[in-house]
């Protein structure tokens, strides 16, 4: 799989997906803002930090979509009755034969980046998803929408 980064262009908020190649800025097919990435993002093979806004603080999650699960679960009830209920044990067959094959993306916590790298490994500091560091971008998010100062502005850069 080839390397790749999607993230919202931070002037339009267009969707875009990038080759992390390295390659030159990039601009936003719809308003013509380049975009460059950090070249200290990957570091030895595996993502260190976003490669979009530079932020150390990532988190991996499998590289499956919901919609898909909830489809399969959604037809397996309602054949349920007709199937003495074993389309639910195929379904739970089928989801998780899925779940594992799925790939792995390493996002950004920032929730104006919020950027998904696949096809490159996590480095070592990246860990799964942490609810507690999500609240906190968030509450950076708004603070800084309503035009308030964060506690420690520093600390969006820094490792939690």
């Amino acid at each position: 799989m080839k390397p790749t980064v999607t993230y919202p262009c931070g002037n339009c908020s267009q969707g875009l997906e990038r080759p992390l190649d390295g390659s030159a800025p990039a601009a936003c097919p719809q308003c013509h803002t380049e975009q460059a990435f950090h070249p200290e993002a990957i570091v030895h093979g595996a993502v260190t930090r976003c490669p979009i806004c530079g932020l150390k603080v990532l988190f991996t999650q499998k590289d499956f979509r919901q919609a898909i699960g909830c489809v399969v679960v959604l037809i397996a009830a309602v054949l349920a009755p007709f199937t003495m209920y074993l389309s639910l044990v195929a379904a739970a067959i089928i989801d998780f034969v899925l779940y594992q094959i799925a790939g792995t993306v390493v996002i950004c916590y920032s929730m104006t980046c919020r950027s998904h790298v696949r096809g490159v490994p996590a480095g070592a500091s990246v860990q799964p998803f942490d609810l507690s560091i999500h609240d906190y971008y968030r509450s950076v998010a708004r603070k800084a929408a309503a035009g308030e100062q964060p506690e420690d502005p520093e600390d969006e850069s820094a490792e939690i």
